[in-house]
């Protein structure tokens, strides 16, 4: 088993949370669900995923369609909701998929998040680069 924490924590910034923690039916509202949200910082790993990962994690055939190269991957020590939004460098993002890497490192989550929204900062194409 490997220890990826000081890896982790090398390429890690500042993440914000935010998580439905609860909710009710609103009958003044017709019924409609209104989401309780939890807001947190953590400190996380991102990288944008490459053509590799989506091939590799089977990623093109997921729930939602295809992911692309602006969806971004998520090392982190602390569990993240399925669902939940993340902020990173600005950019608003999904959590949409958690893959399991318990066999190779202890505590290492490893968390797929789909852009939502406009990308503020979009990576280079490689011919800019």
């Amino acid at each position: 088993m490997f220890n990826f924490t000081a890896l982790i924590a090398k390429h890690s910034k500042p993440m914000t949370v935010v998580e439905e923690t609860s909710g009710f039916y609103d009958h003044t509202d017709g019924g409609k669900w209104k989401a309780t949200t939890q807001t947190r910082e953590v400190t996380a790993a991102a990288f944008n995923l490459s053509s590799r990962d989506i091939r590799g994690y089977g990623l093109n055939f997921g729930e939602g369609g295809t992911y692309t190269t602006l969806d971004i991957k998520i090392y982190i020590h602390v569990p993240l909701a399925i669902g939940s939004t993340v902020t990173w460098k600005g950019n608003p993002f999904t959590v949409t998929a958690e893959v399991d890497h318990s066999d190779h490192a202890k505590g290492l989550r490893f968390y797929v998040a789909r852009r939502a929204g406009k990308i503020q900062n979009a990576p280079l194409a490689e011919s800019e680069e």
